[in-house]
């Protein structure tokens, strides 16, 4: 199964609903099941833009009481699967269609890719995952972890 690892708080901002597309510089033709892999490596300016993501999704109306604190967030792991099912090329007109709170947790600049990710899995996870760069294969057996999985966490309409 074909995976990707995100720094965080990128990669949990999918299982938690906040997060309906990953911003690439580069495109992928491949569609289908995606494993969502946070990266090992913790950085300071990555705990910032946590605290910078939730002051703002508050400011927008998001409730941000329920979500997981910097230090509850998994690393190095295997924290969700989704279905891959578009890569767009970004126009100014398909930034513009996005919510406030989407293009928050993105890079949306004309000319990068937004893969659509959907029917986003609930977590029966963290599974320890050896991340690499690019899209990679799984080396780890998840058949049973799909078949029991509950399916379609709904996204935040902010």
């Amino acid at each position: 199964m074909k995976a990707i690892s995100l720094w965080q708080p990128h990669a949990s901002l999918i299982p938690l609903g906040l997060k309906g597309y990953e911003t690439r510089s580069w495109g992928t033709s491949y569609q289908g099941p995606l494993v969502i892999c946070s990266a090992k490596r913790s950085q300071k300016n990555q705990h910032l833009c946590w605290l910078a993501i939730l002051e703002t999704m508050e400011s927008l109306g998001v409730e941000t009481s329920n979500l997981p604190c910097w230090d509850e967030l998994p690393f190095g792991c295997a924290i969700t699967i989704v279905n891959l099912t578009n890569c767009i090329k970004m126009t100014a007109e398909f930034i513009a269609e996005q919510t406030e709170s989407e293009r928050l947790v993105g890079d949306w600049q004309v000319g990068r890719f937004a893969w659509r990710l959907e029917n986003i899995r609930s977590n029966a996870f963290p599974i320890p995952v050896r991340g690499k760069q690019g899209l990679f294969d799984v080396d780890v057996d998840l058949k049973e972890e799909l078949e029991t999985m509950p399916t379609a966490i709904p996204r935040e309409n902010a």
